[in-house]
């Protein structure tokens, strides 16, 4: 009996603690939507559709050009807040269970294959926990970028009639106000299953960017301390992010140019539609328009992000590193 209340005691510490994990993570991660929610809305722009018909030049300027025009027609506070509600239940949930959760279910697939813990694991224990913690974020957070996306796609200025004067749909009525409204709308104009149009890129996006990233990230930290002796420090931290963000940018990419066009408008088209709008707009590298802006974002969420939760797991929830 005393076995048996030992082994639940341990169970409960467990649970606390992998409970702990995603909490960290989810309370570090708001502070990626609040710095750099700008950079999603102007990565929007860039690789949104012009409505046909436009009473304005299409945006077809690089990272500076579209932010300057932006933060000149539209202002900074609409360029910087522009479906901010979605981006930070979003991060929550995504980075909630892309991060939080990674350590429980690497741990587990490197334990079905007879392998160590930790950062010992397995190349393909952290790849593989990467793929499926990747299509589970995906799923969960794609209501949330549906909604920022088709918000940021139908923003801009507008006249006294409601009538948009500046961004992809000018000329066009507006469709939301804001994000609480597009989620009443969403749901009562086509019900719940609209508001995951376009999960299947949205979950292939979200294997790229976890298996470009985390992965990365810790085997970067794992080789360094392992066969460099370097200590597990913020410097170190640091240092693994760069590496990822770089990694998670680049394979993400096309994804993230076809997740838009997909997501950006209540018809939606398919991923093949996608791919041949994007080719026939911009050639084969519109799958990579909007690199700048995605790195400007990804880049320092792995920058500064895994060195932030890991000083808040350790300050606020009580964890190692």
């Amino acid at each position: 009996q005393r076995d048996g209340s030992v082994l639940g005691e341990q169970r409960a510490v467990m649970a606390d603690r992998r409970v702990r994990e995603i909490a960290a993570a989810m309370t570090a991660s708001t502070a990626c939507p609040l710095c750099l929610n700008w950079t999603d809305f102007i990565k929007t722009r860039m690789q949104g559709v012009q409505v046909p018909g436009s009473l304005v030049h299409p945006y077809n300027g690089g990272f500076l050009a579209t932010a300057q025009r932006m933060l000149a027609e539209e202002g900074l506070l609409a360029v910087w807040g522009t479906a901010l509600p979605a981006s930070l239940l979003r991060e929550a949930l995504a980075i909630g269970t892309r991060m939080g959760a990674y350590p429980l279910v690497r741990d587990a697939i490197s334990m079905v294959s007879s392998g160590a813990g930790g950062g010992d694991s397995g190349l393909g224990s952290k790849f593989t926990a990467g793929v499926v913690l990747g299509a589970v974020s995906g799923l969960l957070a794609s209501p949330c970028d549906l909604v920022r996306i088709r918000v940021q796609a139908g923003a801009g200025n507008i006249d006294a009639n409601g009538i948009l004067t500046t961004g992809l749909r000018a000329g066009q009525p507006q469709e939301f106000r804001h994000t609480f409204h597009a989620i009443s709308s969403v749901a009562s104009q086509h019900g719940v299953s609209a508001f995951f149009q376009g999960v299947g890129v949205n979950v292939a996006r979200s294997v790229c960017m976890t298996v470009g990233t985390v992965p990365v990230y810790e085997h970067t930290k794992h080789i360094a301390k392992s066969r460099l002796q370097l200590e597990d420090s913020p410097r170190l931290h640091f240092g693994a992010g760069i590496v990822a963000g770089l990694v998670g940018t680049t394979v993400t990419a096309p994804a993230d140019v076809m997740r838009t066009r997909v997501m950006s408008t209540a018809e939606g088209m398919n991923i093949i539609g996608a791919a041949s709008s994007v080719l026939r707009d911009h050639g084969p590298l519109g799958f990579f328009r909007g690199w700048t802006p995605a790195y400007i974002r990804i880049g320092p969420l792995f920058f500064f992000m895994p060195a932030l939760i890991e000083q808040v797991r350790k300050h606020l929830f009580g964890l190692g590193f």
